[in-house]
């Protein structure tokens, strides 16, 4: 049997030390970099810190920062991953469940929801291709849900969506523990 070979990006940010752990744990082996010759499991993430910005507020520059850090450069790290990636191997992105909305921060709710517009669009167009690709749409940073344990689930799900053969593609997996069932992001805080 062949060692998986993951490559985490943005395992410097908040789940990336968690995520890398869980994926050694089950024998999954780390690229570093940029050197692996092929990788298995490419996971970028992403994850989002809930800002108080209200929508009247929100500058161009706002928006601008938040897609080029929460989608074009997901985009660029997936595009530039692809002739490393083989059949059978796995994309899992790590972002927010900010394509729901939640109050303040439109321009991390939407490039959130453009991320997840584009997570569908890349399975559509890369599963010709045996690749799989999904999100982990978690809950935010910095908020009460922002614990150890949450962060934990998080990795865990990563490392679900890591395994292959699990006939899971273009799926977006919330992981909020039941915080978007509660609809509490629709009051204002």
């Amino acid at each position: 049997m062949t060692t998986q070979i993951a490559h985490i990006v943005g395992v410097e940010r908040p789940f990336g030390t968690e995520i890398a752990e869980a994926l050694e744990g089950r024998g999954v082996t780390l690229a570093e970099g940029d050197t692996a010759p092929r990788i298995d499991v490419l996971v970028v993430n992403r994850p989002v810190v809930i800002t108080q910005l209200t929508f009247a507020d929100l500058t161009d520059a706002d928006f601008d920062t938040a897609m080029n850090d929460l989608l074009y450069s997901v985009v660029q790290t997936v595009q530039s991953a692809l002739p490393r990636l083989s059949a059978g191997s796995r994309v899992v992105l790590v972002g927010s469940r900010g394509h729901l909305g939640a109050w303040g921060g439109a321009h991390l709710m939407a490039a959130s929801a453009a991320l997840a517009g584009v997570m569908r669009t890349m399975a559509l167009e890369l599963a010709g291709n045996g690749l799989s690709v999904n999100l982990v749409a978690a809950g935010f940073i910095g908020t009460p849900w922002d614990t150890p344990a949450s962060r934990q689930h998080v990795a865990n799900a990563v490392c679900m969506l890591a395994e292959a053969n699990t006939g899971l593609v273009g799926e977006i997996i919330i992981v909020d523990g039941g915080r978007s069932l509660r609809m509490s992001e629709s009051r204002r805080q």
